[in-house]
């Protein structure tokens, strides 16, 4: 047995002393600690590495106490030494080779990982750290060295640099990092000094995923910052609505008495000379020859696309999409519009497209902005409205309980103004019911969208004193039946339709026709009143490339009229353009049979259909005529028009027909 310089004792080839003489152990005796029996070491090639070998030599496992047993002495396992529960019970076994002898000690290991874990005391008295690093308590033993040398040249510079870090830190004697694994009241976790001398009373430690009580008052804190953004946030959504949809200040204007002027104003008549809304400094040569050539390049591409010519309908696709673009003036963005659609067609994508683009769940507020701009644009929802309004007013004069089924109430952004309205009836408001009916929307929550509508109209109700009832119904229009809207003779009824018969089946798509079943339902109702508004459009042709045209040169209008009244750069106008005549243009060119739901009619052919329903035209309120022609002539662009025409109130850009009202009632 001999001793280097370094202070390791070699007792022999087979067998090293693991205790180094800076423990203060007589380096000249080497049989105190008996660790050879278990590990054959060779010495270092250099101090920063560690070779570990396993010969094949007899191994006695330790017992249950956690002691290795000799015939001579006894000594503490290195598991001991950190205050660890003793190993599970185990058997005295006869090892024969090196790979046995690793699977003892690993499971030996193993179990005494496990016992501890189990045992671990809940108190915290224990420090979770020790069952989690100790894999291996030999190895332990033999890093023990190498760990105090670094945690005494490192322990007092890293509390220097980490002014936050804990208290009890500081290194204790010798121990540094080996004091944190055996001292049982060291905290595992790191609390900031300030807060710790605050709390010198409560003990340093801290269990295992108990809560600290600065943790309680930041979780508090958090929630109520995020309680006061969700409460600020609803206040500006409140404060949003309020101004677009409510009657304040200059939006009162179709609530005032008619000026003089007002009575002599007159009616757009087309090719009047009314100049067209182009904007200055714009070649309008220039423009028009760019738009024919995109409207060429789409009708082509339609053509080629209809007989499954796929290489010219490439072709010109590719052309389109060098020439449109999605933020470029009218011409281009109806390109980009269109050009989706016929891709969609081509790849036979389209309805699995509609289908992702209707399931999409856009919120109010966003919608909001939209029609906030929508409004403000062009006349044509504000005053479909305001007809609306009319004439459930004139209709519920000295009512006192009122009944309104809304087919496609949607966002419900017409009631707020009615409500605020008849509030101020003379004699006091009525007692209010509202039947909400849409299309159920796609996912877990079909009513989800006029259920909110019914907490919003609520929230209005009580703001003005209304007594108000909401009922929300979402299935398809076709399968309502007169019981299930739960009418009441007492109450008058109220049937109000604006622009979503359009997404009904008509005969083409179907054997009974569910346009005619929904009238029915309604004349079997028997109101005292049904509004009826449509879009006046012709793009319902069975034949494809008919019906691009139509759907082309209608859409055209609508293009152009943004591009007229508003900014290309305002994000609410792309919103417009991509989800709402973006998704429309998508299902009237790529989707065919039920899967396409765009099928507008006209108003004549509208009329044909109530006729045969069983409804009485009712005619016009002129002065609800006059007063929504005298505000777009004083609100909104020359080119924009209100007009009559057999009967029904008649909107239009350009001189072209966009929407139509009427009011019937049954025959």
């Amino acid at each position: 047995m001999c001793c280097t310089e370094k202070g390791y004792c070699y007792p022999g080839s087979k067998r090293l002393d693991l205790v180094p003489r800076s423990m203060g152990m007589d380096s000249g005796s080497c049989d105190d600690v008996d660790y050879g029996v278990l590990f054959s070491i060779p010495y270092p090639a250099a101090p920063q590495m560690l070779n570990f070998s396993l010969q094949e030599l007899p191994l006695q496992i330790f017992h249950s106490n956690g002691f290795h047993s000799s015939p001579a002495d006894s000594y503490p396992s290195p598991a001991g030494m950190f205050g660890c529960t003793p190993s599970p019970t185990s058997t005295t076994t006869e090892v024969g080779n090196s790979e046995d002898l690793f699977e003892a000690a690993s499971d030996d290991a193993v179990l005494a990982y496990i016992n501890q874990f189990l045992l671990e005391d809940e108190d915290g008295d224990s420090c979770h750290g020790v069952a989690a690093s100790v894999e291996d308590s030999a190895l332990l033993a033999v890093e023990k060295p190498f760990v105090d040398i670094l945690t005494a040249a490192k322990s007092t510079e890293a509390c220097q640099e980490n002014s936050w870090t804990n208290c009890c830190c500081d290194v204790a004697g010798n121990g540094g990092l080996l004091d944190m694994f055996m001292n049982t009241q060291t905290s595992c976790q790191s609390v900031p000094c300030e807060l710790e001398k605050e709390n010198e009373n409560e003990d340093c430690g801290v269990h295992k995923g108990r809560k600290k009580p600065h943790d309680d008052y930041l979780e508090l804190e958090e929630e109520r910052r995020s309680k006061q953004l969700a409460v600020s946030e609803e206040e500006t959504v409140r404060e949003m609505f309020d101004n677009v949809l409510l009657c304040n200040g200059d939006h009162c204007e179709l609530r005032a008495p008619l000026p003089a002027e007002a009575h002599t104003c007159k009616v757009y008549v087309k090719g009047s000379g009314n100049r067209r809304g182009r904007k200055k400094g714009k070649s309008g040569a220039a423009a028009e020859e760019n738009a024919v050539d995109l409207t060429t390049l789409l009708i082509h591409c339609a053509q080629a696309t209809a007989i499954d010519d796929h290489r010219n309908s490439n072709e010109l696709l590719k052309q389109i999409r060098q020439r449109s673009s999605a933020h470029g003036d009218a011409g281009q963005r109806l390109a980009h519009c269109f050009a989706n659609g016929l891709e969609a067609r081509l790849a036979g994508t389209g309805s699995c497209i509609y289908r992702s683009l209707a399931a999409k769940r856009t919120s109010a507020a966003d919608i909001l902005k939209a029609f906030k701009l929508y409004v403000t644009a062009c006349p044509f929802k504000k005053i479909s409205n305001f007809f609306s309004n009319e004439a459930i007013l004139n209709a519920s004069k000295g009512v006192t309980r009122l009944h309104i089924v809304d087919f496609g109430i949607q966002y419900g952004f017409q009631w707020p103004i009615f409500l605020q309205r008849i509030s101020k009836r003379p004699g006091g408001p009525p007692s209010i019911r509202i039947t909400g009916i849409d299309l159920p929307q796609p996912g877990f929550r079909p009513a989800e969208r006029i259920e909110a509508t019914g907490r919003r109209l609520h929230e209005y109700a009580r703001m003005f004193d209304v007594p108000f009832e909401y009922r929300a119904i979402a299935v398809k229009w076709d399968n309502i039946l007169v019981e299930d809207l739960k009418l009441d003779r007492d109450e008058l009824l109220v049937v109000n339709c604006l622009f979503r018969m359009r997404n009904m089946m008509d005969e083409t798509a179907t054997d009974d026709s569910p346009r005619m079943t929904v009238l029915n339902t309604i004349r079997k109702m028997n109101p005292h009143l049904f509004i009826h508004g449509v879009v006046n459009g012709t793009y319902n042709a069975p034949f494809f490339v008919t019906r691009f045209k139509e759907a082309l040169f209608y859409f055209s209008s609508l293009f152009d009229m943004l591009e007229t009244t508003a900014s290309r750069l305002d994000e609410n106008r792309l919103l417009i353009e991509r989800d709402l005549f973006g998704r429309e243009v998508l299902n009237v060119i790529a989707c065919e049979g039920t899967e396409r739901v765009e099928r507008p009619e006209t108003y004549r052919q509208w009329k044909v259909r109530n006729l045969r329903a069983g409804f009485k035209q009712q005619p016009l309120n002129q002065e609800t005529v006059k007063k929504a022609r005298y505000k777009v002539n004083k609100s909104y662009h020359r080119d924009f028009l209100v007009d009559e025409d057999n009967k029904w109130m008649l909107q239009g850009w350009k001189g072209r027909i966009v929407f139509a009202l009427s009011t019937w009632e049954p025959n």
